[in-house]
């Protein structure tokens, strides 16, 4: 791509932050991110920005504020509940898919199709005890990690990193014919954190 074309797709792109890219015409790691998922299924693309858009927003007070209590109260959870189901589930309730409401981790990830191949717009998942669980929507993936957006991470919706090895993947998608895998689709750049 020139740099002509690159600038030209930057305009009204976002990066993995939610952030709009800045338009300068250089393929850079941001920019690159961009351009594979632009590559996506749309519904995958839907799903990814939905999670994005709300990297970096914090709890007002415990499990509370304005989006997550919209979240919750969707699921059919407490106010003041642990909120990364009711996160996730919106985020994959995108047109042309059924609409996911569930509060808890495990049940989300168990309600959806287990995926052998790992694509942005996955829910990741993994149980934390008998029937408590954590889960994200993946943003990227590489070799052995997932870079997921995750709710009520640190209290808040971060970027984190994960092993595959540790994690459970599901999809929201039917089955695919062709699925699709853009070349070289980039890792996002996030601190890895080891799952216990």
């Amino acid at each position: 791509m020139t740099p002509d074309q690159v600038s030209e797709f930057q305009r009204g792109r976002f990066d993995w932050e939610g952030k709009p890219l800045r338009v300068d015409g250089d393929l850079g790691p941001r920019t690159r991110w961009a351009l594979a998922m632009s590559r996506l299924d749309s519904r995958r693309q839907a799903i990814v920005a939905n999670a994005c858009g709300f990297v970096g927003l914090t709890e007002r007070a415990t499990n509370r504020g304005p989006e997550i209590d919209t979240w919750l109260e969707r699921c059919g959870a407490p106010l003041g509940s642990p909120w990364c189901a009711a996160f996730a589930s919106w985020c994959i309730s995108v047109p042309v898919l059924p609409s996911a409401r569930e509060a808890s981790a495990q049940a989300l990830g168990r309600s959806l199709r287990p995926a052998t191949l790992i694509l942005p717009g996955d829910v990741m998942w993994f149980p934390t005890g008998t029937w408590t669980g954590h889960c994200g929507i993946v943003a990227a993936a590489g070799p052995g990690e997932v870079a997921c957006v995750e709710g009520n991470h640190g209290n808040r919706v971060a970027l984190v990193r994960r092993r595959t090895a540790d994690v459970r993947i599901a999809t929201p998608l039917p089955v695919e014919e062709l699925p699709g895998i853009p070349p070289g689709l980039p890792l996002v750049p996030v601190q890895r954190e080891d799952t216990r």
